[in-house]
């Protein structure tokens, strides 16, 4: 999860946050799209931000106890296994 998904994710962001502050500088680009590109920015900004605190505060550590998961155990068995990392689902507990 942690480098085949999440920072995968976070490049991608981090992509079309550097193509957004290109036309945010761009002489070319009206002062709406400047303005439209700096809300983008904004809110990539957070969701970053956010991505960040999670991967460091949950992720990571889940990720270095190396957690094996047999398929055949089933979802009940499994899903607990990664705490908080997970949305809690009623009936699995």
């Amino acid at each position: 999860m942690l480098d085949q998904y999440l920072r995968e994710f976070k490049g991608k962001l981090a992509s079309q946050k550097s193509s957004l502050e290109r036309i945010e500088i761009s002489a070319d680009a009206t002062q709406g799209e400047k303005s439209k590109a700096m809300n983008e920015i904004q809110k990539i900004n957070s969701i970053l931000e956010e991505l960040n605190t999670w991967e460091r505060d949950v992720v990571f550590p889940l990720a270095t106890q190396r957690i094996e998961i047999d398929l055949d155990d089933g979802v009940k068995t499994n899903y607990p296994k990664f705490g908080t990392a997970l949305t809690k689902v009623v009936g699995l507990s």
